[in-house]
């Protein structure tokens, strides 16, 4: 049986050497270079080249199933380290694994000229580097605040742990269909109060800005829009595409919060 696949790797940590070795010990067991269309993709470093990886596959994102082989930093997605490629190659050759789907999330940008779709594994963000953000906050045409500070970033359950984290945000249970709003340095003054707090909502809902967009940064995972002029308005939303990622058969969320946040002095 022939598996087909591509590769995707960081190169400051994985040699070309390392990946020729890959390569050869992939084909000794059936597997068959595609970087066009593969049914496998297995990406070599960390949680970045996880994001790089479902980017350049995200017209196919659907038909393909990811593969993480960690070089040596902790990964919230990579089950694998690079020293078990054959513990991997066995447990995907004998359905010894967990294929695990996460939605990913939808946003629409529209401008007086056009309207652009993107999508993210981690989150969604809006940013002024420049002017205060002054942006209407609705949720399914509810309006929930008028905004006023440095940004504003909606993550999904599985990013909830990147860098909404680091603004304050809550972890959710990475398998979770919900979104979540944090804002980023907000202003509460006379003129302009917010929630100054996380929202977590139900995924199938519409998060929507609107409001003074001049010069703001709209990001999406290591991703950055190019310039875009006269934006009307920002909806998010969970997307009914999803990415799947091949996770070990043992794999346990609360495990991996444990090695990535807490210093665990019994050990």
């Amino acid at each position: 049986m022939k598996y087909k696949y591509g590769i995707c790797f960081k190169k400051e940590v994985i040699t070309e050497m390392y990946i020729e070795s890959f390569k050869r010990r992939l084909a000794k067991d059936g597997f068959v270079l595609d970087e066009e269309n593969p049914e496998y993709v297995f990406f070599l470093g960390g949680d970045g080249t996880f994001l790089r990886a479902v980017h350049k596959y995200i017209d196919k994102v659907d038909k393909i199933k990811f593969v993480g082989l960690n070089a040596g930093t902790l990964g919230f997605y990579l089950d694998y380290s690079t020293s078990e490629i054959d513990l991997l190659i066995n447990d995907i050759k004998s359905k010894n694994v967990n294929i695990v789907s996460y939605p990913l999330i939808k946003g629409k940008i529209v401008s007086k000229k056009e309207t652009q779709t993107i999508y993210a594994v981690n989150e969604i963000r809006i940013e002024n580097p420049f002017h205060t953000l002054i942006s209407d906050v609705t949720i399914n045409e509810h309006k929930l605040e008028t905004f006023s500070g440095n940004g504003l970033v909606v993550s999904s359950s599985l990013g909830s742990s990147a860098y909404n984290k680091s603004l304050g945000g809550a972890i959710m249970e990475h398998d979770l269909p919900l979104l979540e709003i944090t804002e980023i340095a907000p202003i509460q003054n006379n003129a302009y109060r917010s929630l100054a707090s996380s929202l977590i909502v139900d995924g199938k809902k519409t998060i929507s800005f609107t409001g003074l967009f001049k010069d703001i940064i709209v990001g999406y995972d290591h991703e950055v829009m190019p310039n875009i002029t006269k934006i009307k308005e920002i909806s998010i939303t969970l997307s009914s595409r999803k990415v799947r990622l091949i996770r070990k058969i043992d794999h346990n969320y609360i495990d991996v919060l444990r090695k990535a946040f807490i210093i665990d002095k019994e050990m």
